[in-house]
């Protein structure tokens, strides 16, 4: 007994494409389930690293404003009152007549998270404590939360 198979004039689709089976529901669900964790799993791996990599960046930042300071101190026999004496001349380096060029500029003196480093003169302003407080901006922590101070 041989089969014959007659074509359906009025379907839209020829015969191959009916027999043919797409994906399931399930099965979409399954892969998307499957690249969303594969994404959380590098995700995690990009962001610890970036989060290391600002801190990394944020003491080479104060490392470049600890030097602008001991230039400060071999022009000016001091450190600066404050940290904006890197900025712009402080009052008694105005009123010795000595030229005075920034040694930085305004955005050097925040760290890489935007807050101002804190700076402080001790011993009678013979050396200093340049801080920065991490990315969380508060006190203590670990990682890119942890601060950092720098002595010269």
């Amino acid at each position: 007994m041989k089969i014959i198979t007659i074509n359906n004039p009025h379907s839209r689709y020829p015969d191959s494409l009916n027999n043919e089976r797409g994906m399931t529901l399930v099965e979409i669900l399954a892969v998307i389930t499957l690249l969303s964790l594969i994404f959380v799993v590098v995700g995690r791996g990009i962001l610890g690293k970036s989060d290391a990599a600002k801190a990394k960046l944020n003491v080479t930042k104060m490392e470049n404003v600890k030097q602008a300071l001991s230039q400060y101190r071999l022009d000016f026999n001091t450190y600066p009152p404050t940290i904006q004496g890197l900025v712009s001349a402080p009052s008694d380096v105005k009123s010795s007549g000595k030229l005075y060029v920034p040694f930085l500029e305004e955005e050097d003196l925040k760290d890489i998270w935007g807050t101002p480093y804190r700076y402080s003169l001790e011993n009678d302003g013979r050396t200093y404590s340049l801080s920065s407080l991490g990315s969380d901006g508060g006190e203590g922590g670990e990682g890119a939360n942890q601060d950092v101070t720098l002595r010269p």
